[in-house]
């Protein structure tokens, strides 16, 4: 009885508490809609609406809209569209569209977090894709971070909207305040070096007045009180007034370019706030090729200091740096494409190889996926250069050679008694007969070489020919056709990909009256040279993998003097070791002849000390008599003691024609094949087509050292490559 009493007073007290719950959330809801009643009476909420953006508009590509716009009497839009249709087609590629954009999303995604291999993996998949509006490059280049940026930017064919452009500024700067924001960095760059850089300080004082106390306190920390009519003797009077224009600006670039040559100043223009300045200066001249090149080596050689990446990449004011390397990267101006590449090369965090001032990286010039297996690196020499030695030379027309049907025809003037349409008639008629001639001749015969050799010892061996087949001849036209700006860059690659080539420059000149720094003075000699090149070249992963040198004139002197200074210290670093051929072009190994100048002429040449290192001892010149240079004779001496420890297979050509700057005598080693080539000193190192002897010999030589092997695997392997990511 008892138990049945309290579970009714149990299911009471359950029947009041639900009561009084509702009763309590209605009279709650009632009280909360007075509240919002009185509110709105008494303050105007819509002021909270003040803070949301604009009407936003969007951008929408799709044909069937294009005359709404048009119609001003139409009471329903949508009835002037026309209906789409969702053919199967249309549903598909609608599909395949979105797909993609979410492949890239995931794509981004790994190239950010995963490891190396699936870091490249996914970067060249990405470049791959297609059917992406410009809104999904935008977006993945907001999400990019630096790392993941300057790896995408080495990726080959790469789109530029994947990269931020440089910020808008609606200010329109004159040219002359351009000129003095230059002129307060370039003394501010002075300060922070504490006027230890005597060009610097002479640039400013000739082409500025302002800068007298510079100098004045430059020379008081040297001890050198000097009074102001002193200062001409040493050069640094004060220049009259000059006018600010654009060859200023050019001179101030270049001055601020020599500056950062110092790999301990070259940092100091970042700290000084240069970067936003120099893409003012970018936006400016952005047509002119001569000042972007000149920025473009500033960049490169602040690359080095991969401390200041995200410097480069995230500066509010300096955005889009990475865009623009890539944009002269793709230049068809070898000058602007080779440093713009450098500096790419050199920001690339995955790679440990840098690529310091005066190395020149020519290919691969972008990430690739098959390992390289051989160095070859190009040396030149007396007064040449990466982009001056290794150019491909005009074809001369007065050799007897394989006569063009199309050039007969051209020779005649067919104005004279046909017209227009006849003449292309008689060309293609041409051309049908060529080619059934072609056919009935076959494929069975071989073309000989260019620069076929008139003299060789007896270990020459050729290749004197090549076989007679389409693609020689296909190749033949395209490379007269088509000429090279520098051949080991453009030719080398399409033959062996498996390698990576390097250009190295070094400043030479003929007399000590040219101007020279005077803190790269102390660099003239060749034992200094080594060692600065030998420096530089380790920094560049060199002394790692097989290597062949290839040198010009005095190139091949500084080569033979790397590897004795190498081999005489233990060869430590492997150069000696993975050497495995040098390729003398004109190597003047006993010296020069046109270095042996008369007393009375030196005096008025005075000539620098790489001349002087060149010259052959001549005594009763008269009579012929000249003795080898004792130094280089030495030098030679060296090598040859090397070579019995590291055997390396050496090739030498000699030239045989006009200046005789290098005899034959001088050229020829004593050791390897020798050939005598029909070419002046300047153009025998300059192939005249990809058939030329000059170049086939040196294809043959890194045929035998490096083994090719297949990797080319296309983007939707790759893709299928990384399913656990994309899933």
């Amino acid at each position: 009885m008892k138990l049945q009493t309290y579970k009714k007073y149990i299911e009471y007290l359950k029947s009041t508490g639900i009561c009084i719950v509702m009763v309590g959330g209605c009279w709650f809801l009632y009280q909360l809609r007075q509240i919002s009643q009185i509110l709105q009476s008494s303050v105007p909420t819509n002021v909270l609406s003040k803070e949301q953006p604009h009407t936003q508009y969007i951008y929408i590509d799709d044909p069937r809209f294009k005359d709404v716009l048009m119609l001003r009497k139409v009471e329903n839009l949508q009835s002037s569209v026309p209906v789409e249709s969702f053919s199967f087609a249309h549903i598909i590629m609608k599909w395949w569209k979105s797909l993609t954009r979410n492949v890239a999303y995931k794509l981004l995604n790994i190239a950010q977090t995963g490891n190396d291999t699936e870091r490249l993996k996914a970067l060249y998949t990405l470049t791959s894709l297609k059917h992406l509006k410009d809104w999904h490059y935008q977006h993945i280049a907001q999400m990019l971070d630096a790392k993941t940026a300057v790896s995408l930017a080495r990726m080959p064919n790469v789109d530029l909207r994947f990269f931020l452009q440089p910020p808008y500024h609606h200010v329109q700067y004159k040219l002359h305040d351009v000129i003095e924001k230059v002129h307060q960095l370039l003394l501010y760059l002075s300060t922070l070096c504490e006027n230890t850089h005597p060009c610097l300080v002479q640039f400013l004082n000739k082409n500025f007045k302002d800068t007298s106390s510079v100098i004045r306190n430059y020379l008081q920390k040297q001890d050198n009180l000097i009074l102001d009519h002193d200062l001409t003797n040493l050069g640094l009077a004060v220049a009259p007034a000059i006018v600010w224009d654009q060859e200023l600006l050019k001179n101030c670039v270049q001055a601020l370019c020599h500056h950062s040559c110092l790999e301990q100043y070259s940092k100091d223009i970042i700290d000084a706030g240069g970067l936003p300045l120099l893409m003012i200066i970018k936006k400016i001249f952005n047509d002119n090729v001569n000042i972007c090149i000149l920025l473009a080596k500033i960049i490169s050689n602040i690359s080095l200091h991969s401390m200041y990446l995200q410097d480069i990449f995230q500066s509010v004011s300096s955005k889009g740096w990475i865009g623009t390397l890539v944009e002269w990267s793709q230049s068809s101006d070898i000058r602007l494409s080779a440093p713009a590449s450098r500096a790419l090369a050199n920001l690339d965090m995955v790679e440990n190889d840098k690529y310091p001032r005066r190395i020149y990286l020519l290919h691969p010039l972008h990430k690739t996926m098959a390992s390289t297996k051989l160095d070859v690196i190009f040396l030149h020499g007396l007064l040449g250069g990466v982009f001056v030695t290794w150019r491909q030379r005009d074809p001369d027309t007065s050799e007897v050679g394989f006569v063009d049907p199309y050039i007969i025809q051209d020779g005649i003037n067919f104005s004279s008694f046909i017209d227009d349409q006849s003449h292309e008639f008689l060309k293609d008629l041409a051309y049908d007969l060529r080619k059934r001639e072609w056919d009935r001749v076959g494929q069975d015969f071989e073309v000989i070489l260019d620069d076929c050799p008139q003299n060789t010892n007896t270990r020459g061996t050729g290749p004197f020919f090549c076989k007679g087949n389409d693609v020689c001849m296909k190749k033949m036209y395209h490379d007269r056709q088509h000429k090279t700006q520098c051949w080991p860059k453009d030719w080398l690659p399409q033959d062996i990909p498996y390698i990576r080539v390097i250009g190295v420059n070094y400043d030479t000149n003929l007399s000590l009256w040219t101007h020279s720094c005077p803190i790269d003075g102390r660099k003239n000699t060749m034992g200094e040279r080594s060692k600065e090149y030998i420096k530089k070249l380790l920094i560049a992963g060199v002394g790692k993998r097989p290597t062949i040198w290839v040198c010009h004139s005095m190139g091949g002197l500084l080569v033979k003097r790397m590897l004795v200074d190498e081999w005489k210290t233990g060869d430590q670093n492997d150069i000696c070791k993975n050497t495995r051929g040098i390729i003398f072009y004109s190597t003047p190994h006993r010296g020069s002849r046109v270095a042996a100048l008369k007393q009375a002429t030196q005096m008025v040449l005075w000539p620098s000390i790489e001349v002087q290192e060149l010259r052959e001892v001549c005594l009763y010149k008269q009579y012929g008599l000249c003795l080898e240079s004792p130094q280089l004779l030495k030098l030679h001496n060296e090598f040859l003691d090397m070579l019995k420890e590291h055997p390396i297979e050496i090739i030498s050509f000699s030239e045989t024609k006009s200046t005789h700057f290098v005899t034959s005598n001088s050229a020829d080693p004593g050791v390897g094949e020798f050939y005598e080539i029909a070419q002046d000193h300047l153009s025998i190192c300059k192939p005249a087509s990809r058939h030329s002897f000059l170049y086939q010999k040196l294809l043959s030589v890194l045929k035998r050292h490096v083994t090719q092997e297949k990797t080319t695997v296309s983007p939707i392997m790759e893709l299928l490559s990384l399913p656990s990511k994309l899933l």
